[in-house]
């Protein structure tokens, strides 16, 4: 049974934690309704009901606050479309697979935190380039490394040939599914697209991949 030191300080680790939460989530809904310049420090604060000197006790300025909004955003999506990857394993085919898959990579990458979140890291990645860095390595990069694990898994199931570089497979079924979605919520054009025209886009995708890696077929 723990002592009342170790209680004490499981009770202030959980405070801590939820004050962090609440300064996230606060950054993320004044984020959404203001620019980064006009977004205020104390408008955050007082959202996530802490003191100014709390929340810089834990993100010194607001590039640090969009940082943590980045990488809980982005976390979240990597579940969903690792949830995704698992439900599919019940479809006949890998086309069926990776149709469902670019559907959820699209509806992502078009919704309206990650369209908000593109935009502030292209104006703030400019002078700070660790903002670009940090999308970079738990977006695209982890999203591929999602997929070429995926394919990989799915070239051996079949026993066919294998693919050269599953990496390479994996980027590029990436790159043709989400870089016009991704390059439309960056121009905050994503009205544009329904599901109809998504659709379109997915099977016109996965047909291209699947012709350049005829392993796959």
């Amino acid at each position: 049974m723990p002592s009342n030191g170790q209680e004490g300080y499981a009770v202030q680790e959980s405070s801590q934690e939820n004050r962090i939460s609440r300064i996230v989530a606060a950054s993320f809904e004044v984020f959404s309704e203001y620019s980064f310049q006009d977004a205020t420090t104390a408008e955050i604060a007082r959202r996530a009901q802490v003191s100014k000197r709390d929340l810089y006790a834990h993100f010194p300025d607001k590039h640090s606050l969009l940082i943590a909004v980045v990488t809980d955003l982005l976390k979240a999506e990597e579940d969903s479309i690792a949830e995704t990857i698992a439900r599919t394993q019940v479809l006949p085919s890998l086309r069926e697979k990776l149709e469902v898959l670019g559907f959820t990579l699209i509806a992502k990458a078009l919704s309206a935190p990650m369209s908000l979140i593109a935009r502030h890291v292209a104006s703030e990645s400019i002078s700070r380039p660790l903002i670009g860095v940090v999308y970079f390595e738990n977006g695209p990069a982890r999203r591929s490394k999602l997929i070429s694990e995926f394919l990989s898994t799915q070239a051996a199931a079949s026993k066919g040939p294998m693919a050269a570089d599953f990496s390479e497979a994996g980027e590029h079924y990436l790159a043709l599914i989400a870089h016009q979605p991704l390059l439309a919520a960056l121009l905050g054009m994503q009205d544009q697209w329904d599901n109809v025209s998504m659709q379109l886009h997915v099977k016109r995708a996965v047909d291209c991949f699947l012709r350049a890696h005829p392993c796959f077929g």
